[in-house]
C-alpha cells in the first residue's frame, strides 16, 4: 500500500519552518545611473536597497521578506504596516529575487528583482496584481522582460480557457501537447532576449536562472555573448564557473559499464547495466534499486518542482502507472530540486502516487546518467539493464508494452 497520505503531514512541518531574521544596516542610498558603465560600477561599489512600500491592510499587519537561495526562498527580514506604508532597508551586492508577502509563507507572495536602488512597491491583496517601479536600469530592464513573459502566462490561462470544462481524454492530450509547445516557444524567447541583451544585467542573470534548461553549448553560446563589461561582474564570473563545472561533468561522465550476463530472452539489443542509484525518500528514509521487487519495468524519471515541462508530462506518468502496474511496470522519480518542501507539493499536487521517490539535490544521480536538462526518462528492463534513453510520448508507452513482454 502506498504511503502517499503521510505527505500532508511532511509539507505541513515544512510549511512551519520559520528562518531567523536578520537586522539591516542603514546608509544613504543612492540611484543607480542609467548607463551599462554606470550600471556596474554601481552594482560593484554601492550595494545598498530600499524597499518602499504601499499597503492598505490594517496597521500593523505584519509584512515578511524572503529571498531566493538556490530553488527556494528564505525569510530574510520582517516589518508593520504602519499608515498604509512599510519599508526594508538591506544590502545588494548583486541583484536577486526577493519575495513580498502578508503571509509567513516562502511560496507565497509578490516577487521583486532587488538591486542596489530604491524600489517602490505595491502590494495588492490579489498578488497578481501588485506592482513594483525603481529608475534604476536593472529595474527598468527586468519590468520590460516581464511585460513581455506576461504574453505566456496569457497563453497558458488560454489553454486551459479553451477546453470550455470539456476535459475529455482527446483535449487532455492536446492541451499537453499544446503546453509542451508553449514551453519550448518560452525558452526559444529567454534565448533570443538574453542574445538581444548582451549589455544588460538581466540576460545574465537569466543566464543563472536557466542553468539547467539549456545544454551546456547553448549556454556556453550565450554566455559568451554577453560584454565584456557584464562578463566583468563578480556574478558573470560566478555563472561561468556553473558552466564550467557542467562541462566538466559531461568530459569526466561515467563509462558505459556492459552487462556482464545476456539472458535467455535477451533480444539482441545492446543494452548497458544501470548505475546504482540511492537517495533519500520523503519520509527520510534510503531506497535504491533494491527497494523495487526484482522483475519489475522501472521508468527513472528525472524531474524537478520548477520544471514546467516535466510537470507538464506527470499527467501522462500517473496514467501510465496506473494502467500498467499490475503487469510489473513501476516508476522511481528523481527529483533534482533542492528545497524539499516544493518537492513535496509537487508530488502531492500531481498525484505522484508510486512509492519511489528520491531528491537528488547535489545531481550525482544526474550525473551519473550524463543527465544534462529535464525532464529525462530512463527505462529500464527486467534484468536491470537500460533499455531506452530520453525516450518520451507514444514511444514511452509503445516500449513499455515490450519490455514487459519479454
Amino acid at each position: 500500500m502506498s504511503n502517499f497520505p503521510r505527505f500532508s503531514i511532511i509539507i505541513a512541518s515544512f510549511l512551519l519552518f520559520q528562518c531567523k531574521q536578520s537586522s539591516k544596516p542603514e546608509k544613504t542610498l543612492e540611484i543607480q545611473k542609467e548607463t551599462v558603465e554606470e550600471q556596474v560600477t554601481s552594482i560593484k561599489d554601492d550595494n545598498e536597497f530600499l524597499i518602499k512600500g504601499t499597503s492598505f491592510s490594517l496597521d500593523n499587519t505584519n509584512i515578511y521578506l524572503f529571498k531566493a537561495e538556490d530553488d527556494s526562498f528564505a525569510l530574510v527580514d520582517s516589518t508593520k504596516v504602519s499608515d498604509a506604508k512599510f519599508q526594508f532597508k538591506g544590502l545588494a551586492e548583486i541583484p536577486a529575487m526577493y519575495r513580498v508577502s502578508e503571509i509567513r509563507n516562502k511560496n507565497k507572495g509578490f516577487s521583486i528583482l532587488v538591486d542596489a536602488s530604491e524600489i517602490n512597491v505595491f502590494l495588492n491583496k490579489r498578488i497578481d496584481h501588485s506592482t513594483a517601479y525603481s529608475t534604476s536600469t536593472v529595474q527598468k530592464e527586468y519590468n520590460d522582460y516581464i511585460s513581455q513573459m506576461t504574453v505566456f502566462k496569457d497563453k497558458g490561462m488560454a489553454l486551459y480557457y479553451g477546453l470550455k470544462g470539456n476535459f475529455s481524454a482527446e483535449n487532455i492530450k492536446k492541451l499537453k501537447q499544446d503546453r509542451l509547445a508553449l514551453f519550448a516557444e518560452q525558452n526559444s524567447f529567454i534565448e533570443t532576449y538574453i542574445k538581444d541583451h548582451p549589455n544588460s544585467y538581466v540576460a545574465a542573470f537569466l543566464i543563472k536562472e536557466n542553468i539547467t534548461t539549456y545544454n551546456t553549448k547553448t549556454l556556453r553560446s550565450l554566455y559568451n555573448g554577453l560584454s565584456p563589461e557584464i562578463r566583468d561582474l563578480d556574478i558573470s564570473k560566478f555563472i561561468d564557473s556553473l558552466i564550467v563545472e557542467k562541462e566538466s561533468k559531461i568530459e569526466e561522465r561515467l563509462p558505459v559499464v556492459v552487462a556482464k550476463k545476456v539472458e535467455e530472452n535477451f533480444t539482441g539489443e545492446y543494452r548497458p547495466k544501470a548505475y546504482k542509484i540511492s537517495g533519500l525518500n520523503p519520509y527520510g528514509e534510503t531506497i535504491s534499486f533494491k527497494s523495487i521487487p526484482k522483475g519489475k519495468v522501472v521508468l527513472v524519471d528525472f524531474w524537478a518542482s520548477w520544471c514546467g515541462p516535466c510537470r507538464a508530462t506527470n499527467p501522462t506518468l500517473v496514467a501510465l502507472h496506473k494502467k500498467y502496474k499490475s503487469q510489473g511496470f513501476e516508476i522511481l522519480s528523481v527529483s533534482e530540486d533542492k528545497a524539499e518542501a516544493q518537492w513535496l507539493n509537487a508530488i502531492a499536487a500531481d498525484g505522484l502516487t508510486w512509492d519511489y521517490h528520491v531528491i537528488d539535490k547535489n545531481k550525482n544521480i544526474a550525473f551519473r546518467y550524463g543527465v544534462e536538462s529535464i525532464p529525462y526518462k530512463i527505462l529500464i528492463d527486467k534484468n536491470g539493464n537500460i533499455a531506452s534513453e530520453k525516450i518520451s510520448g507514444s514511444a514511452l508507452e509503445s516500449r513499455i508494452q515490450q519490455l514487459l513482454k519479454e
